[in-house]
C-alpha cells in the first residue's frame, strides 16, 4: 500500500477513536466520573492530534 493509503487510513482511524472519546468524556462528566473524564480528554486530545497531522500529511 502507498502512503497515502496509509495516511488515510490513520485519518479514518483517528477520527473514529476520537469520537469514542468523545463519548466516554461525556459519560463519565455525566456520571461524576473524574478518572474516566480526564483519560478520556487525554485520549480525544492526542488522537485529535493524529487526526491533524494525517490529514496536512494528505494535503501536502
Amino acid at each position: 500500500m502507498s502512503a497515502r493509503t496509509w495516511d488515510l487510513v490513520l485519518l479514518a482511524a483517528a477520527i473514529l477513536c476520537a469520537a469514542g472519546f468523545a463519548r466516554f468524556y461525556v459519560r463519565g462528566v455525566l456520571e461524576g466520573d473524574r478518572t474516566l473524564a480526564r483519560a478520556s480528554a487525554v485520549g480525544f486530545l492526542v488522537l485529535g492530534a493524529a487526526a491533524v497531522v494525517s490529514l496536512l500529511r494528505i494535503l501536502s
